[in-house]
């Protein structure tokens, strides 16, 4: 009987030592995505949604630059005109996704939606759990959910947007977007 009380004396010792010790692991929000996954204030965001045409490309201007380990989110909302007779489409885009043939630019992405890429690095999202380089299009929508930009020190890498269409010079419309910024 003596045994087991010296043992759980130990134990409990031990237990207390430890936790008294040991440093707590950090809170997700010590890192820029865990911040954006905790929605806190982002550092940055645009004070106003600013307009990305649905014919073209626009790079976001950003007035702080992009570095290793900053976390984006995308948010977004507007329609685009596919064709010249008129057809409309949401920013989120719609299924089937786009084909790898045929030009589409994010080939498995919801067609029509509003889609970015990074000119240097490459972006991990959480939407879709996928790593993009810097020549490949993401699927943002009207909601790209959490983002994580890493770098090698690429110099002064740019966000840019457009749509997943293969034939933006008949489009039309576009989207208002705001973007946030954790570093």
């Amino acid at each position: 009987m003596r045994a087991r009380t010296i043992i759980s004396t130990v134990t409990a010792f031990t237990l207390t030592l430890t936790v008294t010790l040991l440093p707590a692991a950090p809170a997700a929000a010590d890192t820029a995505l865990g911040s954006c996954y905790d929605s806190t204030t982002a550092q940055h965001q645009d004070p106003a949604a600013w307009p990305a045409p649905g014919n073209r490309q626009t790079t976001w201007a950003s007035p702080i630059s992009i570095i290793h380990g900053d976390a984006f989110r995308v948010k977004a909302q507007g329609s685009i005109r596919i064709d010249a007779w008129g057809t409309t489409k949401s920013i989120a885009g719609e299924l089937p996704a786009a084909p790898t043939a045929g030009g589409w630019p994010a080939p498995g992405a919801p067609r029509y939606a509003l889609i970015a890429r990074v000119t240097g690095g490459s972006v991990w999202m959480k939407k879709t759990s996928r790593t993009y380089g810097s020549s490949s299009w993401f699927p943002v929508g009207t909601d790209s959910d959490c983002m994580l930009f890493s770098s090698n020190g690429d110099p002064a890498p740019q966000l840019v947007f457009t749509f997943n269409d293969n034939n933006l010079g008949d489009n039309g419309g576009g989207a208002a977007v705001v973007v946030q910024q954790w570093f």
